[in-house]
């Protein structure tokens, strides 16, 4: 495979990198605040509420397909100019929603461009963040993705001020001046180490986590795909996020019918699922660092299963409601923190960008999957319990999956 042109290593402080990349990843955030555009698209142009949500669904396939794409490009060029390709596509598909007065219109800019542009910059800001770390990996993947997971925190209040003071089509063409901005002034900051460049004091040999490759080599996106460790890793993401995603969909809702709250107290819970989830980012990275990727897996969904199976049904008050919810967005976060640095534990950090976009599909499979069979679940028995012991049962077989996922990793070290 071609090698990529190496560059001079930046004269910034890697924590100042890893700030720049942790900003350009609240870009990917703003997909939490589409709900706040469905009904105001309604409004303006008469769409049913499916014609609208159609767009997210397009989005989200589309940021998949650039998942891929970026994983590619990064193996012929620098994660910068990947990085900067993303935003102007993902700038422009915002700016371009502002003038989309048809469903199709809406379609191609916003599911197309703006998706494609998510999916290019999300894993490219990771291989940036992760390669400057690699004696504190889950620490830089759990603070670069908090950009996104401060995205319904942040941009929700933000998005209906725009919406209210203008109309919904200015709204998306101040969101994509604004951030064709700022990618074009940020991505220049963010260059990749030297060859064989490593942190002061920081020696590879004496890392503890499990799940760590000891051997030190690198597997391509080619050779991963013969190792059951992928499948397995694939599976784990895609398991645990189900079971997140099904209650992240419906949280207003379902607060609603147990706690008895209003619909106003119902949006903040979504809101505060994404404190959560950045509390969660920041707390199992670290935790992983010091436990191993694999246990701290395996201690994510057991919490996620406690509450699920024991707690969520009793949670009948604001206070307790809260309270799972919290917990609920922190595994959701960690397990999207965690899982990043196990794959490049595992596989290495040379290839990071392609070997993590193989596995970040069983996310997008778990978008579409989990409210879905949360929805049809509570329609089919007119209450919550049976998602909750759906999402229960899904993590104790996450629990399984991890187990057999550490032991096909200590092997591939081994063997490395």
């Amino acid at each position: 495979m071609q090698n990529i042109r190496t560059e001079r290593a930046s004269k910034l402080p890697r924590g100042l990198i890893l700030a720049i990349a942790t900003l350009l990843t609240l870009g990917n955030g703003l997909i939490y605040m589409w709900s706040i555009f469905n009904v105001p698209l309604m409004d303006a142009f008469g769409y049913s509420a499916s014609g609208v949500a159609l767009a997210y669904s397009l989005f989200m396939l589309m940021s998949c397909v650039g998942s891929f794409l970026g994983g590619w490009m990064q193996q012929h060029i620098q994660p910068r100019y990947v990085i900067l390709i993303a935003g102007v596509l993902f700038s422009c598909g915002w700016l371009l929603s502002g003038s989309a007065e048809s469903l199709p219109l809406l379609y191609l800019f916003f599911g197309g461009l703006a998706g494609i542009g998510n999916g290019l910059s999300y894993n490219a800001l990771l291989s940036v963040a992760t390669t400057w770390f690699p004696d504190k990996r889950g620490f830089a993947n759990g603070v670069c993705t908090c950009g996104a997971g401060m995205g319904p925190v942040v941009f929700a209040p933000l998005g209906n001020i725009l919406i209210e003071s203008f109309d919904v089509l200015m709204a998306f063409r101040i969101v994509g001046i604004a951030w064709l901005v700022i990618y074009l002034v940020f991505t220049w900051f963010l260059v990749m180490p030297a060859p064989g460049w490593k942190p002061s004091n920081w020696d590879p040999d004496d890392q503890t986590t499990s799940s760590a490759v000891s051997s030190g080599r690198n597997y391509s996106g080619r050779e991963i795909l013969r190792q059951p460790l992928f499948y397995i890793l694939f599976f784990i993401l895609m398991v645990a996020v189900t079971s997140g995603q099904m209650i992240n969909g419906h949280a207003s809702s379902l607060g609603q019918e147990l706690a008895h709250l209003s619909a106003a107290e119902g949006a903040l819970m979504v809101s505060l699922l994404g404190v959560g989830s950045v509390l969660g980012r920041l707390g199992f990275g670290a935790v992983s660092d010091k436990i191993g990727r694999f246990t701290t897996l395996i201690l994510i969904l057991g919490v996620n299963a406690v509450i699920m199976l024991l707690f969520l049904a009793h949670a009948t008050t604001f206070i307790t409601f809260l309270a799972c919810m919290m917990i609920v967005g922190g595994c959701f976060g960690g397990t999207m923190n965690v899982m990043p640095a196990t794959v490049g534990d595992s596989f290495g950090s040379k290839f990071f960008g392609q070997n993590w976009s193989f596995v970040y599909p069983g996310y997008t499979v778990a978008a579409f999957i989990g409210p879905m069979v949360a929805a049809s679940t509570t329609e089919a028995t007119g209450s919550w319990e049976g998602a909750m012991i759906i999402a229960g049962v899904l993590s104790l077989l996450g629990i399984v999956l991890v187990l057999i996922g550490k032991r096909l990793a200590k092997r591939l070290a081994q063997a490395g």
